[in-house]
């Protein structure tokens, strides 16, 4: 790797950090912190689900994260784009039911509408029983593009010679799942503890 795009690296983590601690996103699973989580309102265009659910404006809802640093490892050690959306498919299904659970024992549980994120990475989670929609077009789709794009330019070892080489596959897109999904593919029996750090917040969205 070179020099620049170790500071990349360096300074994208970091601000990682940074971001979870001002807006409490935690670990889905402290023994597999690939996903971290946050409880917040969603802020954007309605999102129709299969089982007749939808996310509107100001539902709250479970927005998910990648933890970058894991993203930079599994990128590093995969051949290609394709091999890193299995591994990372093969450990978010792991992490369905620690999802479940946490909404489970949430004791505002009944006003969560579902669960979703922004990602490139999107290949594969329809077998999870994620929606895959487009991001609309506009400046926080153009501004989501760039973004995304930079950060996997700077995880993947190949940069650019890989995103170039997948196109298809490096599209920004809304995945999402309805509460009533996901409770129902993955059971977990109802509590009443509220587990530290789950507060609402209402800050602007961001990604996968």
């Amino acid at each position: 790797m070179s020099k620049t795009k170790h500071l990349l690296v360096a300074g994208w983590l970091q601000w990682e950090r940074l971001f979870h601690a001002l807006f409490a996103v935690k670990p889905i699973d402290s023994g597999n912190p690939l996903l971290y989580f946050r409880i917040c309102r969603y802020h954007g265009q309605t999102l129709q689900l299969p089982d007749e659910e939808k996310i509107e404006s100001g539902d709250r809802v479970v927005e998910l994260h990648l933890n970058n640093r894991m993203l930079f490892q599994l990128a590093t050690s995969s051949r290609s784009m394709v091999q890193l959306a299995v591994q990372l498919i093969g450990q978010t299904k792991q992490l369905l039911p620690k999802i479940a659970e946490t909404i489970a024992q949430h004791e505002g549980r009944e006003t969560i509408k579902g669960i979703y994120g922004i990602t490139m990475i999107n290949r594969g989670t329809e077998q999870l029983g994620f929606t895959v929609a487009e991001l609309p077009r506009g400046v926080f789709s153009f501004f989501t593009r760039i973004y995304l794009k930079l950060l996997l330019y700077a995880i993947h070892p190949d940069g650019k010679k890989r995103l170039s080489g997948s196109k298809n596959i490096m599209t920004p897109k809304v995945v999402a799942i309805s509460t009533k999904q996901l409770l129902a593919n993955h059971p977990y029996p109802i509590g009443s503890a509220k587990p530290a750090g789950h507060n609402v917040t209402d800050s602007p969205n961001v990604y996968l």
